[in-house]
């Protein structure tokens, strides 16, 4: 006797889940549907009290019947109407975490009891850049901080531009300039991020050499919010642990510079 319980019984279901997920319907389309659907549980409702009324147990029966085969039917109606999960919805979704999401956690976590300042620096397709630098008045930060995240959909790049001050030659696993840096790195890796084992040098406006750490992100990421919140969340203590190595990798008479290359 097989186990209705097992990988290979419960496949075909959760295909059938992710086809349902996955269509994109027209305006036309999702209309017809409503109106199917608003026919069938009003026609079930109207018929419920037409046999109350009428005390008929068998007009009673199909009624409860149709309704019982209606509601579990409704839900994905409500899905294909209401869940569209289009190329567009998955975009507006993707620059919504890029422009909210991130600098809200990002602010709140690393940079409020710093005294710092988050600044949007550019933002192009999946791709934005921030700047963290000390608020007027305050000397909380000797050195902005510049990075960038690539919200691939399935995948994410987080890149931390260094200091001139912290320049690491070779490969970067190890490496004595990023000893400040090792903690940092460690607590990434157990998030499931990788360290690119080169500096990444980037051009353009928020370009420069910097650490690159990527990561895969769990299925249907854009969509559940949990997911989006925690990595948020995990990206600002992120950031907050990349304040604290940058700070302790400067020597104590170094001079602050003008401008992160």
């Amino acid at each position: 006797m097989s186990d209705s319980s097992s990988p290979s019984s419960a496949q075909p279901s959760s295909e059938v889940v992710r086809w349902l997920q996955s269509l994109a319907l027209p305006l036309w389309a999702r209309g017809v549907l409503i109106i199917v659907f608003l026919a069938v549980m009003l026609g079930g409702l109207g018929l419920v009290v037409w046999a109350a009324l009428n005390r008929d147990k068998e007009s009673m029966t199909a009624a409860i019947s149709l309704l019982t085969v209606a509601l579990p039917v409704s839900l994905i109606v409500i899905g294909l109407v209401f869940g569209q999960r289009s190329e567009k919805r998955l975009a507006s979704i993707t620059n919504a975490i890029l422009d909210k999401l991130i600098p809200q956690q990002v602010q709140e976590i690393a940079c409020q009891s710093r005294k710092l300042q988050l600044t949007p620096l550019l933002r192009t397709g999946c791709r934005a850049t921030y700047t963290l630098t000390a608020q007027q008045g305050h000397s909380s930060l000797k050195y902005p901080l510049r990075f960038s995240v690539e919200l691939n959909v399935r995948k994410v790049n987080v890149m931390f531009s260094l200091p001139d001050t912290v320049q690491p030659a070779g490969l970067l696993d190890k490496n004595p300039a990023l000893a400040a840096y090792q903690h940092v790195i460690a607590g990434a890796q157990a998030e499931g991020y990788r360290l690119n084992s080169e500096l990444a040098e980037y051009g353009g406006e928020d370009g420069g050499r910097a650490l690159l750490f990527f990561r895969a992100l769990p299925d249907d990421f854009l969509l559940r919010p949990m997911e989006k919140l925690y990595f948020t969340q995990d990206l600002g203590f992120f950031v907050r642990g990349i304040l604290e190595a940058q700070e302790a990798a400067q020597p104590a008479t170094a001079t602050p510079i003008a401008k992160l290359t």
